[in-house]
């Protein structure tokens, strides 16, 4: 059996880390789990709990590691999480040996996309449910559970947001910003591509009618860009009234509000407006106390978005990682064939704004270590899902950019987990594993706290209280 599939499952993985025992397991518990049947079948003597034992635990909160844990899983919810010595296994409940393995929350993406972008097109005639999904998942295999799609949204997302439900296939839980706000001609709208998809907008009585609409659909946050992309001729960033005005009326309507910032002096303006949280670092300039002392203060949170500003120029010459099994594994061979391409990396080097993209770069990693030291609130953020920007390979990139700045891996998975959920306002049922939450985990080869790259040994990605395929 070792390398099959059931119900569609593969179990190769647990099986070369836990033996016949844990695969054995997986069978029967997987028989229909991804099919459209409600979920696992229930254990000798009715139970229909899954128990994942022997795991390491790292819960997400900050707290003590648990050595030799106890997950029981009821539903797609968490019943009893603790150490072993502490848990009473339901009778008849399906257990699974992870004797070995680290256990960690899944990871929670407070800044990406989906539904754009086919190979490296991103076209308004790609956004579909099936693309949708087929990006959910994508974030799913690598252990990312939770993504916010932070704008470019509209149609099909108001039909998928959410968890997947009992009778579809696990796959990330999407939230959504809806079509996302800029100014008239703005960025990101002078694209082309994206023309239209953002409201651009010129007049306080126009935001009020349009976050309106985004409060009837029921949006999780409200998303601005407020950047001119390095001073492009013709593209003008969104005015501070109508910024306040955004600001404004999403909390007048229970909403939050991020901003997309570029500038030092936009990032002032829109943290004194009250906004809740900044969809990027400030890159043209060092942060200076003021605004350090305006987030602490307002508490607001940053996404620092590092694995986007690095990859504006990164693909000068072939990265490593694009022979990386860890990422080749779901990754596209023509679009890594299209990077390897001379002709690619050439034109990555001739682009105008290549240095600028570079000092960019080196900014944001400056800029999110001063955040980090002047106590500000950080959280996993990567702006990935446009071209080459990879879902769910990039979130485990950002986990290695933060530690390389001399925070600890502790912090950074508190981070990427219950912090990012506290700042999307969804940490009551996600981003850590504690009894009535959500089974959202990822089970590891290795121990992230050693080394942040274990968070790539992956051995099963659950979600719901379902593996993932």
């Amino acid at each position: 059996m070792k390398g099959d599939s059931v119900s569609g499952i593969r179990v190769e993985q647990l099986w070369k880390r836990g033996g016949t025992a844990i695969a054995c397991a997986m069978a029967m518990l997987l028989v229909g789990a991804c099919g459209g049947a409600p979920g696992p079948a229930e254990g000798e003597g009715g139970s229909s709990a899954i128990v994942i034992e022997g795991a390491r635990l790292i819960d997400g909160t900050g707290g003590p590691v648990v050595e030799d844990a106890v997950l029981v899983i009821e539903g797609d919810h968490l019943g009893v999480v603790g150490p072993r010595a502490a848990v009473t296994v339901p009778a008849g409940a399906t257990t699974i040996d992870a004797s070995g393995m680290t256990v960690i929350p899944g990871l929670i993406n407070a800044h990406g996309h989906v539904g754009m972008v086919k190979g490296v097109v991103e076209s308004r005639d790609n956004y579909t449910a099936e693309n949708i999904r087929a990006h959910l998942l994508q974030y799913a295999r690598y252990g990312v559970t939770t993504t916010i799609s932070l704008g470019l949204d509209f149609g099909p997302m108001f039909e998928l947001r959410g968890p997947a439900g009992t009778d579809q296939a696990p796959r990330a839980t999407v939230l959504t910003a809806g079509r996302g706000f800029t100014g008239v001609g703005g960025y990101p709208a002078y694209n082309a591509h994206l023309d239209g998809i953002p409201y651009e907008v010129a007049t306080v009585d126009e935001v009020r009618a349009h976050v309106q609409e985004l409060a009837d659909q029921r949006v999780d946050v409200v998303k601005m860009w407020v950047d001119d992309h390095f001073g492009l001729p013709g593209v003008e960033r969104i005015a501070p009234e109508l910024r306040a005005a955004i600001i404004e009326q999403a909390h007048a309507r229970g909403l939050r509000a991020m901003a997309h910032v570029f500038y030092l002096e936009d990032a002032k303006q829109v943290v004194a407006a009250g906004v809740d949280g900044l969809a990027h670092n400030v890159r043209d300039q060092p942060i200076d106390d003021e605004l350090l002392q305006m987030l602490r203060e307002r508490d607001v949170f940053v996404a620092p978005t590092l694995t986007r500003e690095e990859s504006t120029s990164m693909y000068a010459e072939p990265p490593a990682f694009l022979d990386d099994p860890f990422f080749t594994r779901y990754a596209d061979p023509e679009v890594i064939a299209s990077i390897k391409d001379p002709a690619y990396g050439a034109g990555v080097r001739a682009d105008p704004l290549y240095q600028s993209y570079r000092d960019a770069f080196e900014m944001a990693r400056a800029n999110a270590q001063r955040l980090y030291e002047g106590g500000v609130r950080l959280v996993l953020g990567t702006d990935s899902g446009p071209p080459r920007r990879f879902q769910g390979y990039f979130e485990h990139r950002e986990l290695a950019l933060l530690v390389e700045l001399g925070i600890p891996p502790a912090e950074v998975l508190r981070m990427a987990t219950l912090g990012s959920a506290e700042a999307l306002g969804i940490a009551e049922d996600y981003g850590s594993l504690e009894p009535g939450k959500r089974a959202d985990f990822v089970l590891l080869g290795g121990n992230p706290l050693d080394d942040i790259t274990n968070t790539r040994r992956i051995e099963q990605v659950w979600i719901g209280g379902r593996p993932v395929e």
